[in-house]
């Protein structure tokens, strides 16, 4: 994208290891998510991490807990993101880097809300923090990209309307929203990309039909309508570059390799990350805020004497179908983290780890990146073009 050239955004090296882990789940109802504790000041914070040791279920070795206080992830609480406004009916959320340089939508999936890229602080009680989700968004801030989340209109699946523009309740709102918004921040000027993963996968690519502003796509873990990429006239369906786990899910990435042909032939960049698993370890466990390297290595030391780990560090089972296999195995050696699905930071990450169903952050650099390039950049890490 010439644009992008013009204003110097340097390309950033990203280290993918497409082994990532991940697996399929419906998530926990946002009524369900309650506040885990009281807002605290930086300088509160530190005096409140006390340590309380607790035995494993075996007896044999004292682990340290966290304390409630550090599970929160709390933001600064001068920091003035996310704005959060009601808009159309729908929660919507947003952050400004100091120069931005283009604007990044970012949609949720099924059980989750656009609040869970965000930690928990004084503006947003009932953000989540959840691991993967803050670094998407960081790593779009990183880039220079003004960041816009909004929660799909369905508040008991928490899954956006993936129909046409005319049936879908979220495709009435969301454009009009990412107008208001653009407008309201003076961000006209600058290319819309859009993010979604799962369900949210899906409706960016409804989005990008419905929107001619939307400049590029990233699409994760969701399986492709052929009926997405139908638009009226001369327009051209916008660049779109397909994150998917084929390895332990190739239903979807069939229809990622059948969404590749149909794009290519209607003269669209398209491409393709496959993600693969990956070991479960302490600096990997460490992506949440809220696991400190103490919890971190005392979760891998659990799963392993458990035998939930192989001998390279990899998940055996989906961590879905076994939760109540690892959840009181891991409750003592994690203090007070939440371990129920759709809000668990830990939860999160063994689904990553497993690789069968769930956001990825590893890949953001460089999807944007093929984005900025117009989808035309050869060589990136990981990246397998249409062909």
């Amino acid at each position: 994208m010439n644009q992008w050239k013009r204003i110097g955004l340097l390309p950033r090296k990203l280290h993918i290891r497409v082994s990532l882990l991940a697996s399929t789940s419906m998530r926990a109802a946002h009524s369900h998510r309650k506040s885990r504790g009281p807002l605290l000041l930086a300088a509160a914070v530190g005096a409140a991490l006390l340590f309380v040791a607790l035995r494993r279920p075996n007896g044999t070795t004292e682990l340290p807990q966290l304390p409630q206080s550090f599970l929160d992830g709390v933001a600064l609480a001068t920091s003035p993101w996310p704005k959060v406004q009601n808009i159309s009916d729908l929660e919507v959320l947003w952050e400004l880097p100091p120069a931005p340089l283009g604007v990044l939508f970012l949609a949720h999936g099924c059980s989750h809300s656009g609040s869970d890229f965000w930690p928990k602080s004084g503006r947003c009680m009932h953000c989540l923090g959840l691991p993967e989700e803050m670094r998407v968004r960081q790593a779009a801030l990183r880039r220079g990209y003004a960041v816009v989340a909004v929660s799909s209109h369905n508040r008991e699946t928490m899954c956006w309307h993936n129909t046409g523009a005319d049936r879908s309740e979220d495709l009435k709102r969301v454009p009009g929203i990412l107008k208001q918004v653009v407008a309201e921040e003076r961000l006209g000027q600058l290319p819309l990309f859009a993010f979604g993963a799962s369900s949210g996968g899906g409706f960016v690519l409804r989005l990008a039909q419905a929107m001619p502003e939307v400049q590029g796509v990233v699409c994760q873990i969701n399986p492709v309508n052929p009926a997405a990429f139908e638009v009226p006239g001369k327009r051209r369906y916008p660049p779109t570059i397909f994150v998917h786990m084929a390895q332990r899910d190739p239903e979807k990435a069939a229809t990622v390799t059948q969404a590749l042909a149909i794009l290519k032939k209607a003269g669209t960049p398209a491409a393709e990350i496959k993600v693969a698993p990956q070991a479960v370890t302490p600096a990997f466990l460490q992506r949440a805020v809220q696991i400190n390297a103490t919890v971190a290595e005392a979760v891998v030391a659990a799963l392993r004497e458990g035998g939930f780990l192989d001998e390279e560090g990899q998940l055996h089972k989906d961590p879905r179908s076994t939760l109540t296999q690892w959840q009181p195995l891991l409750k003592p050696v994690v203090g007070g983290l939440n371990l129920e699905p759709d809000v668990s930071p830990l939860a999160e990450l063994l689904n990553v780890a497993y690789a069968r169903h769930e956001i990825v952050s590893d890949t953001t650099d460089v999807t944007l990146e093929w984005l900025e390039a117009g989808g035309a950049k050869p060589g990136l890490p990981g990246v397998l073009q249409a062909r």
